[in-house]
């Protein structure tokens, strides 16, 4: 068997915490360039909200999909893992939340 070359997208425990293509589509549109990702981004949070405010279930559902494949796109540039990030995160919040007020 040969072996797994380890990348960005196979670090991670084995894991492959993002969307490998939503990640190489904008590696391909955005390159390097972040700040032209995060400005994309911003538009489709808006998109989201037009969704919303017509009560446009499906075109909200692929605003929501492709604003979270430009994070996952940012997450990449900053080689972290998004996945385990929100769910170390979210965990200690949780923890917090669940300790009674001092």
């Amino acid at each position: 068997m040969e072996p797994i070359a380890l990348d960005f997208y196979t670090k991670f425990n084995g894991r492959f915490p993002m969307s490998n293509t939503a990640v190489e589509y904008y590696i391909k549109k955005f390159g390097d360039d972040k700040s032209a990702a995060f400005i994309h981004l911003v538009r489709e949070i808006g998109e989201i909200a037009f969704a919303m405010e017509k009560n446009n279930t499906e075109h909200a559902k692929m605003e929501i999909t492709e604003s979270a494949a430009l994070l996952y796109y940012l997450a990449s540039k900053y080689g972290f893992d998004l996945d385990g990030s929100i769910e170390t995160l979210y965990l200690k919040k949780l923890t917090a939340m669940k300790q009674p007020p001092s």
